[in-house]
């Protein structure tokens, strides 16, 4: 087990270096101009690049995402205009073109030079940086400005090469999705657990012939509404209450606080069916010393019973911990990014929702092994008996 617990940490480990060390570049801006001629200030302004594909302008944004050929002018008004290219991913044609640039409802000619896509970074390179320097002339006088843009890798087509792509270029969103997953099904796992011991006292405990009438009322009426409290969130489906809570109410006006009410309020009627099973497993004689030891109904419940009943419990606890994890997946419906919902935005971004949500089934995967592993290793440590639980969505 120990084993498990050193591949889990190294995995991690691994994952994190990949996707903080790969460069990332941000939108670049063009050089300061120079000169003070206002006809030259005015084509520097004013230039405009071109898509080979449909003659779309290039704006700033996109000369920053360029994987295929695009077209510079070779002048703007009488401003005559050359190139140069740092870059070993572009080539720059020498030799003019005409293109048909549309305005309006006319067509009209433009000389441009074009620059080729020899070839794309791969995903591991990331995004580089490319320079175009610009020679601008008009009436003897001379000035140079310089445009930069960043040359992108694109996913491949193939299911091995995309999936290595989309890891490794989307890897801070699964890992934000990712602990964002972890840390609502923990917290919401502990509040429940609370919300839980509440709930189990309220559906085990009994009337004494000792009990005033106010207090038979009082346990009468946390028993029923225990019982309806369970009744109806065992009964629903999480995905049914989170949109219930948020889209009905708008609880907190925040969806991750709803979505953490929700998962709260939804294990602690699975877990305080749990403790009460414990509960009932005890042998009725541990009741019976601790009356004769002295103690009341209520103290060798919360002194004798409970102790053991969630000792006993603790496997099951875990499991609903293991299953929160993958559940809290529908809470994508009130729009909180966990992991399954970083993973449908990433596949809105390219449209290869293969790669995405294979990845992101084997982070789930590692996520419920790894955690398992953890509690069965805790288990044995405590020397507590493994217990199954399904699934409660």
């Amino acid at each position: 087990m120990l084993k498990v617990f050193k591949k889990v940490i190294t995995f991690a480990i691994l994952f994190g270096i990949i996707i903080t060390v790969i460069p990332r570049s941000n939108a670049l801006d063009n050089t300061e101009i120079q000169t003070d001629d206002p006809i030259i200030i005015d084509a520097i302004e004013n230039i405009k690049f071109y898509s080979s594909f449909n003659y779309q302008t290039l704006t700033a944004d996109r000369l920053n995402r360029i994987t295929q050929d695009f077209y510079l002018p070779a002048n703007y008004g009488d401003v005559q205009i050359t190139y140069t290219i740092d870059s070993k991913y572009l080539s720059l044609s020498q030799e003019k073109e005409t293109i048909s640039l549309r305005q309006g409802t006319d067509y009209v000619d433009q000389e441009v030079f074009k620059v080729s896509v020899k070839t794309l970074p791969n995903v591991l390179v990331g995004e580089v940086v490319f320079s175009i320097h610009a020679s601008l002339s008009y009436n003897n006088n001379i000035d140079y400005h310089t445009f930069q843009g960043q040359v992108i890798p694109v996913i491949p087509d193939d299911f091995l090469g995309g999936s290595l792509y989309t890891l490794v270029r989307y890897g801070k969103m699964f890992l934000e999705g990712a602990l964002l997953t972890i840390g609502i099904s923990l917290l919401g796992t502990i509040i429940g657990f609370i919300l839980a011991l509440l709930l189990a006292t309220g559906k085990i405990i009994k009337t004494t012939e000792l009990d005033n009438k106010f207090q038979k009322t009082l346990k009468i009426f946390m028993n029923k509404l225990s019982s309806i409290y369970i009744t109806i969130f065992r009964g629903t489906p999480m995905i049914v209450q989170a949109s219930f809570f948020w889209y009905g109410f708008g609880l907190f006006g925040d969806p991750l606080l709803c979505g953490l009410f929700v998962v709260s309020l939804n294990t602690a009627a699975y877990i305080a069916e749990i403790i009460r099973g414990g509960v009932e497993s005890i042998d009725k004689g541990q009741s019976e010393a601790a009356y004769a030891l002295g103690l009341n109904y209520t103290q060798s419940l919360l002194f004798i019973i409970f102790p053991q009943a969630i000792k006993n419990s603790m496997p099951a606890i875990g499991n609903e911990f293991v299953i929160n994890i993958k559940d809290t997946a529908v809470l994508s419906v009130i729009g909180i990014f966990e992991l399954f919902n970083q993973a449908t935005k990433i596949t809105g971004i390219h449209y290869r929702q293969l790669e995405a949500y294979a990845i992101v089934a084997l982070i789930y995967l590692f996520l419920t092994y790894s955690t398992t592993s953890i509690l069965k290793l805790v288990e044995k440590r405590m020397g507590m008996k493994p217990l199954e639980l399904t699934s409660s969505n």
